[in-house]
């Protein structure tokens, strides 16, 4: 396993909006942030927000969720669709709910990834962290790189 350095550039996540209207059409939006290796901590972060819309009812939630994280971190990585979706399910285990994501690279390992978290109460949140906990060690690579790029680039 690759240690990670605490100056890492590293994506946090901010905000999930689930809003559903009377004709069943359910638009999430993810906001992540971001705070550049060697930022001092009360540094202004960049953010990046992905959107992602469907019509159905909540069971899809979830998924557009993860689908809107998905594009915010194409959008702080600068690579085109760099994950693609499996599955997610939603899981009852030990007494609670729990997201289970499953998602699978574009570039490099052949392997899923999968992340779980336990509910929070709100679901599109909690999708949201799933899916940055599947795909965080490879975001911060993606991250490296995208700073190396424009720093060979000045």
């Amino acid at each position: 396993m690759t240690e990670q350095r605490q100056d890492a550039p590293r994506l946090r996540f901010v905000s999930a909006e689930a809003t559903k209207t009377p004709g069943s059409r359910i638009d999430v939006r993810v906001t992540l942030g971001l705070r550049l290796a060697g930022a001092r901590r009360d540094t202004a972060e960049r953010t990046f927000t992905g959107q992602a819309s469907g019509v159905g009812d909540a069971i899809l939630e979830p998924r557009l969720a993860v689908e809107a994280t998905l594009a915010a971190i194409a959008e702080a990585t600068d690579r085109p669709e760099p994950f693609r979706l499996i599955g997610i399910k939603v899981v009852a285990a030990f007494d609670t709910r729990v997201v289970l994501v499953c998602i699978r690279s574009r570039q490099g390992s052949p392997r899923p990834l999968v992340g779980a978290v336990p509910s929070q109460g709100d679901i599109a949140r909690t999708a949201a962290m799933a899916t940055l906990d599947a795909t965080n060690r490879l975001v911060v690579q993606m991250l490296r790189s995208s700073e190396a790029e424009r720093a060979g680039n000045r």
